[in-house]
């Protein structure tokens, strides 16, 4: 096998300065020295390969006495500061760039607009291993057929040798094939490999898998008849090429059929398709649909993959090995060698935004790498968040509209008043006779409760103390298939107590209902009927979410107990009675966005139902059952009532008619966080266009140990609002504390 090593450039070759990109939270780049480096393969007689330090590629760095991966954003011939005051690079760890102008470009906005550092975006750009130092690309050995196998496969005398001469007949004279393709059809090729090589049948050698692959076109004839609705937007954005498309259409409507075509368009002229799903949820759904629909080569990327599967996913990518990526948020990142479109589903999702460590929108992010790439965007929801609806009101996006299921009405729509309706373990009769009557004609039922665990709260009957979580001002969840308490903030857990910590009392009783309590109600009401719950607790990782799913399309599931894995994007056309178990919990959250999610919620979780030819039904319980929401929301459509919501929006001048941006300070104690961020704003520059808020504890005061303030600062000028955001930061780096930790969050979304 043939051997390669890397030298360094010669002393007398000129030392490049270059700006590196440190995962580290300090907001700047660090300039080292690095020289020309070579790679010399032993085997040939060709010249050393020289690789010079170049943009978009990896080095190994020291930094503050460890090493570290860093990314090159600049390469120069000098620097600002002594040369002999520079270090040099540890090892230069790629032949060629892995992160292209456009994504870096993306990484420096996102820096940019999020107050992030440029180091720790990059972090997104990079699978774990890549991120680890490891060679993106791997030697792959190859064999090939020599002179002297097709002369020994023909000899009959050699026919005994069964094994040999089928693995001998599978390779034709000239070509090539990777062990992995060999092993694919020849299980048991390493059993025979030794002898193949010894007796010079078969040449092997050792390549880098670095080999870009061409496109492979996809099926020409649509498997679905599309409607006249669906076809007038694939023609008109195919035709029209629109940059930003928004498409708004029912639960039911077919946005996934409009999708696909305009997919199979861009693939048929040899380009890549990024689509952005929220949820892993939805991954093998659309994988399936996508891949029997275009019959091209399709990867995934989520959060449930090992870290070498998403490498793989990712390089194939790179390398143009795969025609279409479905993926989660983290998918925007992948590089292409051909991307000629994005789409992104359930556009209005409150997943596509990252709130831990670099705090980003997906949604954002896409419209400027598309802008980057100057490649189209099509986005779809059937509740378009009210920053959407206003873009599309402005003519910011082409709009597009499928006001129609594919198949069947909507459904209707029964509010039922818990102040009424006797109910145990929260499930109304009523509930409960509907569940009766809708498996008894063999369909299914979908009960949504966006609360997991068996109980919410455990209380002592004798003093009436809750269970908290010793980190967090947060009750601590009782869950039954562990018998533990739970922290479902931190992930803490605690043995179920014997005794009180404040009384010493024995009696304990759990309050409330999760997942867990409502699956063992109804599998006590109905013990002929099979019960399915699922959640983050029951679906773990990829083999559970497909097991479930599966369960759940091929009927062997009654009754299926959700969360909001489950509120949107499926289509199981025979459940056809959903309910909402309780949802009141939104009027009372400290947000005005409540009413838009709550709405948003409503809408997605009823397009779980009557999705095939029979009319589906939805009950909500709510102890409101006069609220305008319930009333008008199923009367007049989202697109109406997000109208007139933003109405309102504008008169008291909240987004998407202002900006916002949250800062936080988290510490040991909450005076001292208060203390700190009182300072940090007494000392910046004051600007009549931005409004800050008092300091306020969030609503989760503490977590993880650390109590934390906010104040939102608001103003309906987004660079004045930024110019404040940097003042703070540059405050908080002058005079940073190892306990105390800032937070900037652009266009949050709540405020726990």
């Amino acid at each position: 096998m043939a051997e390669k090593r890397i030298r360094e450039a010669s002393v007398e070759a000129a030392e490049r300065v270059i700006e590196v990109a440190l995962p580290c939270p300090l907001h700047r780049t660090f300039e080292y020295l690095a020289t020309d480096t070579f790679i010399e393969d032993e085997a040939e007689s060709a010249s050393p390969k020289k690789i010079s330090p170049t943009v978009g590629m990896r080095v190994a760095v020291n930094f503050a006495r460890r090493e570290m991966i860093g990314m090159i954003v600049a390469v120069k011939e000098e620097s600002d500061y002594p040369r002999e005051k520079l270090k040099p690079i540890s090892m230069l760890l790629d032949e060629m760039p892995i992160i292209g102008p456009h994504l870096l470009s993306l990484a420096e906005r996102i820096a940019h607009y999020y107050h992030a550092p440029l180091g720790e975006v990059l972090q997104l750009f990079l699978p774990t291993p890549l991120r680890q130092g490891r060679p993106l690309y791997v030697a792959e050995d190859y064999y090939q057929i020599t002179d002297a196998g097709i002369v020994w496969r023909e000899d009959a005398q050699n026919r005994a040798s069964r094994a040999k001469i089928a693995i001998l007949n599978f390779f034709e004279e000239g070509q090539r094939y990777s062990e992995a393709a060999i092993l694919a059809q020849f299980p048991n090729f390493k059993n025979h490999r030794r002898a193949l090589l010894e007796s010079a049948l078969l040449l092997r050698e050792a390549d880098l898998d670095c080999e870009p692959s061409s496109a492979k076109p996809p099926s020409e004839e649509p498997p679905l008849q599309l409607t006249t609705a669906q076809q007038h937007i694939v023609d008109d954005i195919v035709a029209n090429r629109p940059p930003l498309s928004f498409i708004e259409g029912v639960t039911g409507s077919g946005k996934t059929a409009v999708y696909t075509e305009i997919a199979r368009h861009h693939l048929a002229k040899g380009e890549q398709v990024l689509m952005l799903v929220p949820e892993i949820g939805l991954t093998p759904q659309f994988v399936s649909r996508i891949e029997s629909a275009l019959s091209v080569r399709v990867a995934v990327i989520h959060s449930q993959l090992s870290d070498n599967e998403r490498l793989e996913a990712w390089r194939n990518a790179a390398l143009g090995r795969i025609d279409l990526l479905i993926g989660t948020r983290s998918a925007l990142f992948t590089p292409f060698a051909r991307l000629g479109l994005m789409i992104i589903d359930e556009a209005h999702d409150s997943s596509y935004i990252q709130r831990d460590g670099v705090r980003y929108s997906a949604h954002n992010s896409a419209i400027w790498r598309a802008h980057f790439e100057k490649i189209p965007l099509v986005m779809g929801s059937a509740t378009p968040t009210y920053e959407s609806v206003r873009n599309i009101a402005e003519g910011r996006f082409s709009y597009y509209q499928l006001p129609e299921r594919v198949s069947g009405a909507m459904p209707e729509w029964e509010i039922i008043d818990l102040n009424e309706e006797k109910n145990y373990d929260g499930i109304t009769t009523r509930v409960l006779d509907e569940i009766e009557a809708t498996i008894a004609r063999k369909e299914q039922v979908l009960i949504f409760l966006n609360r997991r665990g068996f109980s919410p709260v455990l209380t002592c009957l004798d003093c009436g103390k809750i269970e908290e979580c010793h980190h967090c001002s947060s009750y601590l969840n009782f869950h039954r298939t562990t018998g533990m308490l739970h922290c479902h903030h931190c992930g803490t857990r605690y043995p179920y107590p014997k005794v009180c910590s404040a009384c010493g009392g024995t009696h304990f009783k759990e309050l409330g209902a999760g997942t867990q309590k409502i699956e063992k109600a109804l599998a006590d009401a109905f013990p002929l009927a099979s019960v399915l719950r699922f959640d983050r607790d029951n679906v773990r990782n990829s083999r559970e979410l497909v097991e479930n799913l599966t369960q759940i399309g091929e009927q062997s599931a009654d009754i299926i107990v959700g969360t909001q894995m489950l509120a949107k994007g499926h289509d199981f056309p025979n459940i056809t009675l959903v309910v909402l178990l309780n949802s009141d919990g939104l009027f009372f959250a400290n947000d005005f966005r409540a009413d838009e999610k709550l709405a948003q919620l409503l809408m997605q979780v009823s397009g779980r139902a009557g999705r095939g030819e029979k009319r589906g039904k939805v009950l909500v319980q709510t102890m409101f059952p006069d609220n305008a929401l319930f009333h008008q929301l199923p009367k007049i459509g989202y697109q109406a009532y997000a109208q007139e919501a933003l109405e309102v929006r504008q008169i008291l001048n909240l987004p998407p008619y202002s900006y916002q941006i949250l800062i936080q300070v988290e510490a040991r104690s909450e005076s001292e966080a208060t203390s700190y961020l009182e300072g940090l704003l007494n000392h910046i520059e004051p600007d009549p266009q931005v409004e800050i808020t008092p300091v306020m504890p969030n609503n989760l005061k503490r977590r993880q140990g650390f109590y934390r303030v906010h104040v939102i600062l608001q103003s309906e000028k987004r660079s004045a609002l930024h110019r404040m955001a940097y003042q703070i930061r540059r405050l908080y780096e002058a005079n940073i504390r190892s306990n105390i930790r800032l937070l900037i969050e652009v266009d949050p979304i709540d405020f726990t």
